[in-house]
C-alpha cells in the first residue's frame, strides 16, 4: 500500500530589497500589525540540511474521491473533506489514520449517505472549522454557485451537527467574482481571525482596494473586518489585508505569525509571498524582475518561478510535526502543474543554506523579498499526479490529496488512475 520514495527537487532563489521597505514604498508603509511583526529571532528556522534526506513512505488513506479540494481535522475526531463536485464528506479521523496500520484504504464511494452533505453549493472549495470548535461547531465553506448560468463564489458557515444543518447556514461573503478555479482557500490564523485569499479574472480589480477580487481578506469569525486590518483609504473595503494578487490558492503561517500565500502566475511566474499588512503585490503591473525594480511601490515575493517554470501552487503548510523530521519547520507547497510537493526552506540571508542537491533552486536574487532566503526541493514528482492539498494530521504526519479527475491534466499524464482521487499519508522511514 505504499513504497519508499526518495526526494527529487525543483526551486529558485528569493529576496526582497530592504531599500524598498520605506515609507516611500508599500512594503513597510503600513507595517504588519500585531503578530505579523513579532519575531522569534532564529529560533524557528529549520536546519541547513537537505529535506531530500527523508525517505518517504506514502500510504493511501482514502481512494475514489471526486476531485477533493480541501480538508479539516476537527477536535471532535471528524475529518471533513470538500469535493469540487459539491459534496462535503465526513470521515472518522481515527479510522482514516488507522489505515497506516496496514488496513485497507477507505473507499469514498461507500461512505454512508448520512456522512455526505449536499446543497451548500455547486462546487465546494475551502473548508475550515471555528477556532474554538465545537463551541460553536461552525464549519466555514468556500462555495461556487451558479445564478442564471453565471458562476460566482461565496463564503458561508453552518453547523453540520444541528438537527437541520441547512437552517444554520449564514452567508458571510457573497457574490465573489469568479468560479471554482479562482482562489477558494479558507484558514484561521494564529490570532483566530478568518483569512480568505480571493483571486480575480478581471486584472484591474486587483489594483482596486475597494474591490475584493485579487486580495487577501482578514475577518472576525462572524465575518466582520478584523480590528487589526490596515486603513487603505476611505473607499477601500475594510476587510482587505493585502491586494494586488492574481490567484492566491494557499495560506499558512510562520511561527512568528507572518502569513505566507501562494499565488498562481499567468504562465509561469508563480509566487510564494510573505504578506505585510496593507501591501500591494503588483498584479497585473509587476510579475518579473524588470517590472518590480521599475515599480518599487509594489511588494516583492520570496519566490517567483520565472517564465519557464510553472508550479500552479495550491495549498501550503508550515510543517511542525516530527513524522518527517527532515521537513520540520519548512514550508510545504502542493503543486498542480508541477505534480509534486515543493519543500521550501526559509533561512536568514547570508547564513548557512541547504545544499542545492537534486534539481533544487535557491531564490536569492536582489529583486526578491530579502527578509528570508528561500530554497526549494521537490519531492513525490509524478508519484500521485496533480496535488492540490497538503495538511498536517493530528498525529503529526503529512497528508496530501490528488486532483487528477478535474479535467486539467495533460494528454501525456498517466492519470487519473482507477482509484483516483486519493488522500495519502506521508511518513519518513
Amino acid at each position: 500500500m505504499g513504497g519508499l520514495i526518495s526526494g527529487g527537487c525543483t526551486t529558485r532563489p528569493g529576496k526582497t530589497n530592504e531599500s524598498a521597505n520605506t515609507s516611500e514604498g508599500n512594503q513597510n508603509s503600513t507595517n504588519a500589525t500585531d503578530s505579523t511583526t513579532s519575531g522569534d529571532g532564529e529560533n524557528w528556522f529549520p536546519t541547513a540540511e537537505s529535506p531530500l534526506e527523508a525517505r518517504i513512505e506514502p500510504t493511501e488513506l482514502i481512494v475514489n474521491l471526486d476531485v477533493p479540494w480541501d480538508l479539516s481535522f476537527t477536535p471532535t475526531n471528524d475529518l471533513f473533506v470538500t469535493e469540487r463536485a459539491g459534496d462535503l464528506l465526513r470521515f472518522d479521523t481515527e479510522e482514516v489514520l488507522a489505515v497506516s496500520d496496514d488496513a485497507a484504504p477507505l473507499d469514498a464511494t461507500t461512505l454512508p449517505e448520512e456522512d455526505r452533505h449536499r446543497g451548500l453549493g455547486d462546487h465546494l472549495l475551502g473548508v475550515t472549522h471555528h477556532p474554538s470548535f465545537p463551541d460553536p461547531s461552525f464549519l466555514y465553506i468556500y462555495a461556487t454557485v451558479t445564478d442564471e448560468s453565471e458562476p460566482y463564489n461565496r463564503v458561508l458557515r453552518y453547523d453540520p451537527y444541528a438537527e437541520v444543518p441547512e437552517e444554520t447556514v449564514e452567508v458571510l461573503i457573497d457574490r465573489i467574482e469568479g468560479d471554482y478555479t479562482i482562489g477558494g482557500r479558507l484558514s484561521f490564523g494564529p490570532d483566530d481571525d478568518l483569512w480568505v485569499p480571493i483571486g480575480t479574472k478581471t486584472e484591474d480589480a486587483a489594483q482596486n482596494p475597494s474591490v475584493i477580487g485579487g486580495s487577501v481578506l482578514r475577518l472576525t469569525p462572524g465575518g466582520k473586518p478584523a480590528a487589526a486590518n490596515p486603513s487603505l483609504g476611505a473607499d477601500a473595503d475594510p476587510r482587505t489585508f493585502t491586494y494586488g494578487h492574481r490567484n492566491p490558492q494557499g495560506i499558512a503561517w510562520l511561527p512568528n505569525g507572518a502569513p505566507i500565500v501562494t499565488d498562481h502566475g499567468p504562465t509561469g511566474r508563480d509566487e510564494v509571498i510573505r504578506l505585510s499588512s496593507g501591501a500591494n503585490y503588483g498584479w497585473p503591473h509587476a510579475r518579473d524582475e524588470d517590472s518590480y525594480i521599475a515599480q518599487p511601490e509594489y511588494d516583492r515575493p520570496l519566490i517567483n518561478t520565472g517564465p519557464d517554470e510553472t508550479w500552479a501552487p495550491a495549498a501550503c503548510l508550515f510543517y511542525t510535526g516530527d513524522a518527517v523530521p527532515e521537513w520540520h519547520n519548512r514550508l510545504i507547497v502542493a503543486t498542480l502543474r508541477g505534480k509534486d510537493l515543493s519543500i521550501i526552506t526559509l533561512r536568514p540571508p547570508g547564513g548557512d543554506q541547504p545544499p542545492l542537491d537534486g534539481e533544487s533552486k535557491r531564490y536569492a536574487m536582489d529583486w526578491l523579498d530579502e527578509r528570508y532566503t528561500a530554497t526549494s526541493h521537490h519531492v513525490l514528482e509524478g508519484a500521485f499526479g496533480r496535488i492540490r492539498n497538503v495538511a498536517q494530521a493530528p498525529d503529526g504526519t503529512v497528508v496530501a490529496s490528488s486532483s487528477n479527475r478535474d479535467g486539467l491534466g495533460t494528454d501525456e499524464d498517466d492519470f487519473p488512475r482507477d482509484d483516483d482521487d486519493v488522500l495519502v499519508q506521508l511518513t519518513s522511514v
